[in-house]
């Protein structure tokens, strides 16, 4: 069985924790593989995928991160040697939570050896309501930094444009219009469509991607 690693990359405040885990969750009922969830932020302490490890190992996803496997208040400058242990193994498919804008990615050339060994896809988590990937040039623009850092291209975009509880619909369609401009430009796909039960509902047939309803784990509202 092929083993496979999805990366998670973005700008910083993109969302892309929040996604992660709701991925994992995704992954985890329609594949029926083993799964680990690899938190590799080690510059943002705030909304990380490792504030809900006790819950996510319940529902049967592996989680790791720092040395000592913490979920709160270590913020060291250093991995745990069990994510490189979960990237080579061939036992389960592997979701890589990167930190935010180029220096969150540079983590990622310390594995980029075992990661190429494997079935690899690079997402990149995009609010377009972020004044950094406000545009179709300052997103492209991330996307080529992201790459130039990280040593691995985006193979697909993730729109999670947001204004948190207060999204609607159009909001989420005008964010949808830049996204494929982006698209055309790069011929990168729009991979997913994030957003609310609420809202995911009730957007139309021809928004990008496939459709994921978000389960906010890390905070009370959207981001």
């Amino acid at each position: 069985m092929e083993k496979n690693i999805y990366v998670i990359t973005g700008h910083y405040g993109s969302g892309k924790s929040e996604f992660s885990i709701n991925f994992a969750r995704k992954l985890l009922k329609t594949t029926n593989r083993k799964l680990c969830l690899a938190d590799l932020d080690i510059v943002n302490p705030y909304f990380r995928s490792r504030e809900v490890r006790e819950s996510l190992i319940e529902e049967g996803i592996d989680v790791v991160s720092d040395t000592l496997n913490s979920t709160k208040g270590l913020d060291m400058p250093f991995l745990s040697p069990a994510v490189r242990g979960q990237i080579v193994s061939k036992e389960k498919d592997v979701i890589l939570d990167c930190g935010g804008d180029d220096v969150g990615v540079r983590v990622l050339k310390q594995f980029d050896d075992e990661i190429r060994m494997h079935n690899h896809e690079v997402y990149m988590v995009i609010n377009t309501f972020r004044s950094q990937t406000g545009t179709v040039r300052k997103i492209i623009d991330m996307k080529e930094e992201l790459e130039r850092e990280s040593g691995f291209e985006i193979t697909a975009f993730i729109n999670n444009s947001n204004f948190l509880r207060q999204t609607t619909v159009d909001d989420l369609v005008n964010s949808d219009r830049i996204l494929k401009e982006v698209s055309q430009l790069t011929n990168i796909p729009v991979k997913y469509t994030t957003g609310m039960k609420s809202l995911i509902e009730k957007l139309p047939d021809d928004i990008s991607g496939q459709k994921l309803i978000l389960d906010l784990s890390l905070r009370s509202d959207w981001l």
